[in-house]
């Protein structure tokens, strides 16, 4: 059956210059917005170590998922939405714009975790977001990952939907 919803894809400006108010009162100088943009531009030689580093601590708190003798399952959850919506913030500001849509896809589907499916198929769909997160890191695909990018995107969101459809 196809959803008849129609889902509206919102693209926030991902330079510092689309996303503030140059000119009149109060208003951001283009000397230090190009300040501003050059420090990210510096720090972004430095995300892929960074994002490699939130891979391990998502990869790990997986790994407990399984381990009955750990954390309980909610607590690991949250440890897995907290490095997942991270790597969403900081995908965007590096240029990897796919890791952002992974991540944030991954913590919406924690979120509509009700306990309708049972716990294999969910760590199961959670463990196809993170391999994709890195995949998409070890492969630097910046961007949107052009065709391979939307084919992954495509394929998360559409189990997604079959595991746990929107309310």
């Amino acid at each position: 059956m196809a959803d008849s919803k129609k889902v509206e894809i919102i693209k926030p400006p991902s330079q510092l210059r689309d996303k503030v108010t140059v000119g009149g009162p109060n208003a951001v100088g283009p000397e230090a917005i190009a300040r501003a943009e050059q420090a990210i531009a510096d720090l972004g030689d430095n995300y892929l170590e960074w994002a490699q580093e939130d891979l391990v601590k998502i990869q790990t708190a997986f790994a407990e998922l399984d381990n009955e003798g750990g954390e309980d399952r909610e607590a690991v959850l949250k440890r897995i939405f907290s490095v997942a919506h991270d790597m969403k913030g900081q995908g965007g500001s590096f240029g990897y714009e796919l890791v952002t849509s992974v991540g944030n896809l991954l913590c919406r589907l924690i979120e509509r975790l009700d306990g309708s499916v049972t716990p294999a198929t969910e760590n199961e769909a959670i463990r196809i977001h993170i391999d994709a997160m890195s995949l998409v890191i070890s492969s630097q695909m910046k961007g949107e990952g052009g065709p391979e990018g939307m084919a992954i995107l495509k394929g998360i969101q559409q189990m997604g939907t079959k595991l746990v459809p929107s309310k």
